[in-house]
């Protein structure tokens, strides 16, 4: 259940995204902190000194903006630590403050959400300290992970969709959510209540809002988007596909995934049903051993590159080996055409975690580390979390997400 304090311990790395910079700073109101990284309908910012305009992929997100969308508008912003913020239509936000250190990669986040549907995907900033997202009913820490939150003037729903810690507090009391899959809600002028199973189908419908109407799929509208070439030249004024060149911050582009989208599917259906009824991993671990020994899983990576100082987007995939018997496992990986490859053992109930060298002579020095946790109802049919890549001259970080090979056993299918 919720729990003050406790609950799954989930050993999640965030995404690694590297700015240029030097120093602790607060960000000033012109400066630029992010990036709309794809776009829906005609959402607009209006930074703090200039004239309200449309949010094209590539326009740049400036501290202090308000941000703002109509019924048929989507926007997902990319921050320059790697946090991800998807907003639905008709929202409002403003980003009240950023500071980061690339060097230490910590720093401050702050939004204030007015009203609308959202889900942040916390970058290297949440690792250390919580963003902080303020809503007309309460205020809402996110640590290391994914949280979703439904806002208007009445009340704040807050899901903790995976990650470290999401706290909700309002009028002196907090409530501290560490179990995915939790959802509390805060009715304005009073206090947060306990934190509860996400109601079934609930998930579904949030993620309609944020992911548009556009061919009526899971994975439709913006989110589609941001993983196809949905959007013309035109829009990100850029060109399209990875020929980014040295444009850090300006966005993935049109034809490449972005970090925050990639995880939709496998979130959708890990928590299609109550979480309340999903036992955890050693549970699963018993189950699944009457049927298999070993569970195979395939999947893909997207993220952010800087290689000898260019910036680019990255994108590939792995296949991770299971043991059910030793809860160990191998896991190789071929990302941005440098292959890896390692050992992967488990973290608390849900999670895993692998150190992979890479097996490229023409990469030498790399290390990629990847940290994700087991999703499903009754087997782990699912599985989503971060990755880093660390080397000489290259370090890259993003998300992925991976299904299980061939048919799922008995329940959960």
């Amino acid at each position: 259940m919720s729990t003050r304090l406790r609950g799954a311990n989930l050993s999640l790395l965030t995404a690694a995204l590297l700015a240029a910079g030097t120093s602790l700073l607060p960000v000033t109101a012109t400066a630029k902190v992010g990036v709309t990284s794809a776009a829906e309908g005609d959402p607009r910012g209006r930074p703090p000194s200039e004239a309200e305009r449309v949010l094209r992929v590539g326009v740049d997100v400036q501290a202090n903006e308000v941000i703002t969308t109509d019924a048929n508008d989507r926007a997902h912003l990319m921050f320059l630590d790697g946090t991800s913020l998807s907003v639905g239509p008709n929202a409002q936000l403003t980003i009240d403050k950023f500071v980061y250190d690339p060097a230490t990669k910590t720093g401050d986040l702050a939004i204030n959400a007015s009203k609308g549907v959202f889900r942040l995907v916390g970058g290297k900033i949440s690792k250390t300290n919580a963003i902080s997202v303020t809503t007309p009913s309460s205020t809402i820490g996110i640590r290391g992970g994914i949280s979703i939150f439904n806002v208007d003037q009445k009340e704040t729903t807050s899901i903790f969709v995976f990650g470290i810690s999401m706290t909700v507090g309002a009028g002196g009391k907090l409530e501290i959510v560490t179990r995915p899959g939790f959802q509390v809600t805060t009715l304005f002028g009073t206090l947060p209540g306990l934190a509860v199973a996400v109601p079934p189908g609930a998930m579904s419908g949030f993620l309609a809002k944020l992911e548009g109407s556009k061919g009526g799929g899971q994975s439709s509208g913006a989110d589609q988007a941001a993983q196809n070439s949905g959007f013309s030249n035109a829009n990100s004024g850029q060109g399209s596909g990875n020929n980014l060149g040295n444009r850090f911050g300006s966005g993935p582009g049109p034809r490449n995934v972005n970090p925050s989208n990639i995880v939709t599917n496998a979130l959708t259906n890990a928590f299609e049903t109550s979480p309340s009824n999903r036992p955890n991993l050693p549970e699963i671990v018993s189950k699944a051993n009457q049927a298999q020994q070993t569970i195979t899983y395939n999947g893909q990576m997207g993220g952010l590159v800087r290689n000898n100082g260019n910036h680019s987007y990255g994108t590939g995939n792995y296949t991770q080996v299971w043991s059910m018997n030793t809860g160990t496992g191998k896991t190789t990986a071929n990302f941005n055409n440098s292959s890896y490859g390692g050992t992967t053992t488990r973290t608390g109930n849900y999670g895993f975690q692998a150190t992979m060298p890479t097996t490229n002579p023409n990469t030498p020095g790399r290390t990629m580390n990847m940290n994700g946790v087991f999703l499903g109802q009754n087997y782990p049919n699912y599985q989503a979390g971060t990755f880093s890549v660390n080397g000489p001259n290259y370090q890259a970080g993003g998300v992925f997400t991976g299904q299980k090979a061939g048919p799922n056993p008995g329940p959960g299918r």
